[in-house]
């Protein structure tokens, strides 16, 4: 009886909790296309002429504990190629499935993962963008020696990864010396530290998947830290504000697209973003995307949202 109560008070607190988040259903006008893929099959290696660009996979935030594969960095924020992972690691299995489905834009030979500490703390993103800017300069130099030009960089952030990214963007003089070619946000917690960072110079273009399904998106909570000080003793101390939750979209900039993904007519959920499954689809979206870009984004002054129902066998 009491486990039945119990289970009853949780599942009336998640539906006021989410009842009270932001909305995910647009109001506004709505354009829909669909994507219909047959089957998914590798694309056969091609020989490039040019130089390969660079692929960096950025984790996001782990919500329970430290895991296992964690330990593979070291428990320190740095960058490692995908080719040094074992065979049955959870992160080169994700390169290898992008590099055989689009060898061209993610070649497997410069595909890099970006490991960091994970943990839900706005300073810890902050200290992981100083890092993962320092490993891509390292990168970036190493480039140049190797085939005497400068990288084409394509970033893939999940969740929390993505404001990882966003945050490169605040350090001094970062924005004039890397150049980030796209920027692949999947399921990143809009917050209002980062969210108007797409805006810079360093991000030539954006493309940002989320789901109505996602409720991890936006409740990722918005932690600022605040200094009081006490007019009588002038000792300052330190408090936490919360800000409201998360929310799914960034302002519009003509360089980004945000686009809502279903697939076989069901939302996404937040872990499936990272999953093989989905990434096996990514490069076909991506594509999808592009084109759709070229489209007209203003209807009668309004704004509209992007909604990509993919149907696959």
């Amino acid at each position: 009886m009491k486990k039945s109560i119990a289970t009853f008070v949780f599942h009336a607190f998640l539906f006021i909790v989410v009842s009270c988040l932001p909305a995910c259903i647009h109001k506004r006008q709505i354009d829909k296309q669909k994507l219909h893929i047959n089957s998914i099959t590798a694309s056969l290696q091609i020989t490039q002429n040019n130089p390969p660009p660079v692929t960096i996979w950025v984790h996001g935030t782990f919500m329970f504990r430290q895991p296992l594969y964690h330990k593979i960095f070291h428990n320190k924020s740095c960058l490692l190629p995908a080719t040094a992972f074992a065979d049955n690691n959870y992160f080169k299995l994700l390169a290898q499935t992008i590099a055989e489905h689009d060898p061209e834009h993610f070649p497997l030979k410069e595909f890099y993962i970006f490991g960091w500490s994970g943990r839900l703390q706005n300073q810890q993103r902050k200290d992981a963008a100083e890092k993962l800017y320092e490993e891509i300069i390292k990168l970036y130099k190493e480039y140049q020696s190797k085939y005497g030009c400068t990288p084409t960089i394509r970033i893939i952030a999940h969740s929390h990864g993505g404001n990882v990214v966003l945050n490169m963007a605040q350090l001094k003089n970062a924005t004039a010396q890397l150049p980030i070619k796209s920027l692949i946000l999947l399921a990143c917690p809009v917050q209002e530290e980062t969210m108007h960072l797409i805006s810079t110079a360093m991000f030539e273009r954006v493309y940002s998947l989320y789901s109505s399904f996602d409720m991890i998106q936006i409740l990722a909570p918005q932690f600022k830290r605040i200094r009081i000080i006490n007019s009588s003793n002038a000792q300052r101390k330190r408090c936490y504000k919360i800000l409201p939750f998360s929310a799914r979209l960034f302002p519009h900039y003509g360089h980004l697209t945000q686009v809502k993904i279903k697939i076989n007519n069901y939302p996404v959920s937040h872990s499936t973003f990272a999953s093989k499954e989905f990434v096996t689809l990514l490069p076909t979206i991506l594509h999808k995307l592009d084109a759709w870009h070229d489209e007209s984004c203003l209807i009668n002054g309004y704004y509209t949202y992007k909604l990509l129902c993919i149907h696959k066998k």
